[in-house]
């Protein structure tokens, strides 16, 4: 059953029913109707059927709110909950967090409202969690936009087969919108969490990155998988690169603070964090005859006579 509902622990253990669901997949959203389409299409069209989906609204216009409504309204692994009403500090943190307090199933997935899923995400990363019991588990990404000759892939990465917090250090290397993470795990990181009210991310830039190092820090054995695959695609906006870079690395400095005991440290991995993000713009700005146009999975997804699919 979808439709909208208030944070309440009680009624999504009680209103669903018994389901073969063994993930809860968080999608916040702010004013992103038709974007929220699109990854809600990719969540749809996955191979594995058994997942819930919980689209968190953090106070969207009225089209994005009823592009949400109209989902959960067709399609009963939907629901729509609502970011409390009050002033905080912005960005998706407090959205994802609402999502995980709600879960009620053993794993957790984020997918963000502009990002995509390939067909076959799920059947593929689960079993990392059921038969190599991962505690979190990532895949290979791509980063598209759209170009002159239509939707470009403009660079595919491979998180590392291996991660601990010395590798983290050097670099967000968990794609948020790839990884599936235990509920328990999170809720240790709640329970440990001074402003335990607050949920597992903390209201800061790069929220992500801040709670794998959290993790890690916290758990040196934590059990990690990675899927070398892309099966994520991670759109990239014309603002994304640019506008955010101070913003950025100040917000890596701080974070890397708390990690580093020793100043110099700090700065090695902050000046290596830098080279790599410039590496990287560099990679995607090469012109786009170099560039691979998106795989059909994804771009069938992205255009214009696509409608919503039944579920």
């Amino acid at each position: 059953m979808g439709g909208d509902a208030d944070l309440n622990l009680e009624e999504e253990r009680t209103s669903d029913g018994p389901d073969r669901a063994e993930v809860t997949v968080v999608v916040p959203f702010r004013n992103s109707g038709p974007l929220l389409a699109q990854a809600c299409s990719s969540l749809q069209r996955q191979s594995e059927h058994h997942w819930r989906a919980l689209l968190v609204n953090d106070q969207s216009d009225a089209d994005s709110l009823l592009e949400a409504r109209t989902i959960a309204d067709q399609d009963q692994r939907f629901r729509v909950l609502h970011v409390p009403d009050a002033p905080h500090a912005p960005g998706p943190w407090l959205a994802r967090n609402v999502g995980i307090a709600a879960t009620q199933t053993a794993l957790v997935a984020f997918l963000d409202a502009d990002d995509l899923w390939h067909p076959d995400k799920l059947r593929e990363q689960l079993p990392l969690h059921r038969d190599d019991a991962a505690e979190l588990s990532v895949t290979g990404y791509h980063r598209f936009r759209r170009g002159a000759n239509g939707w470009q892939v403009m660079h595919t990465r491979i998180p590392p087969a291996q991660m601990d917090l010395g590798r983290l250090l050097r670099g967000n290397m968990i794609p948020l919108s790839s990884a599936i993470v235990a509920t328990d795990l999170l809720r240790q990181e709640i329970s440990t969490n001074e402003e335990a009210a607050s949920g597992p991310f903390r209201p800061e830039h790069h929220e992500d990155y801040g709670l794998w190092l959290r993790l890690f820090a916290r758990r040196s054995q934590l059990r990690y998988s990675c899927l070398p695959e892309p099966l994520m695609a991670y759109r990239l906006h014309a603002d994304s690169i640019s506008a955010q870079r101070w913003r950025s690395h100040r917000a890596v400095s701080r974070l890397l603070s708390q990690h580093c005991r020793h100043p110099l440290h700090q700065g090695l991995l902050l000046g290596r964090w830098a080279a790599a993000r410039l590496g990287v713009q560099l990679i995607e700005a090469r012109p786009a005859r170099h560039k691979e146009p998106l795989p059909r999975a994804y771009s069938d997804l992205l255009e214009p006579s696509h409608g919503r699919l039944s579920p």
